[in-house]
């Protein structure tokens, strides 16, 4: 979203591209590093989140960016930008991260030193939706067979007769 003001119809679409190789980056290292994030929340929140500042560096249109901030003289590299827009977007993404990291750290550390960082082991394994909501989030059993019937009967009734050709 943060070049959502800024950004044309077809910076966007290349934008996004590039965010379906970034997410698949950060989750790759994720794995490799042995992290674990069940939803993939750090590729999508942290990676993106920052392809997505830094592109704004790239791809905002000058006239998009006067319409939206008035006449500044700062655009995207790709249209002639003097590159200070990117530079103001990575230190952004800099600051962010320190900010984060500042504030939240403690906060993990608290967490740990209470034990309340992770479930334990047991409870991971069985799954939360049983241990915190008393009961399965799916139903992994499959249709009953009077749902199966029901099916069955609801496609049969849809078939259409063809006629077949006859010759002249």
């Amino acid at each position: 979203t943060a070049g959502c003001s800024v950004v044309a119809p077809w910076g966007a679409f290349v934008i996004g591209i590039i965010a379906g190789w970034a997410y698949i980056f950060w989750s790759k290292l994720l794995v490799k590093l042995k992290i674990d994030d069940a939803v993939d929340a750090v590729p999508v929140h942290f990676g993106n989140g920052i392809w997505g500042c830094i592109a704004v560096g790239f791809f905002a249109e000058p006239s998009r960016v006067e319409t939206a901030y008035g006449d500044h003289g700062h655009y995207g590299v790709l249209y002639g930008g003097d590159g200070k827009l990117l530079l103001a977007q990575i230190c952004g993404v800099l600051w962010i991260i320190g900010w984060v990291t500042a504030v939240m750290t403690p906060y993990f550390l608290l967490l740990n030193m209470l034990g309340l960082f992770r479930v334990d082991a047991v409870e991971e394994e069985v799954g939360l939706d049983i241990s915190h909501h008393k009961g399965a989030a799916y139903d992994l059993s499959g249709p009953s067979e009077e749902a199966k019937e029901k099916f069955e009967l609801s496609t049969s009734q849809r078939k259409v007769e063809i006629p077949e050709a006859t010759s002249a």
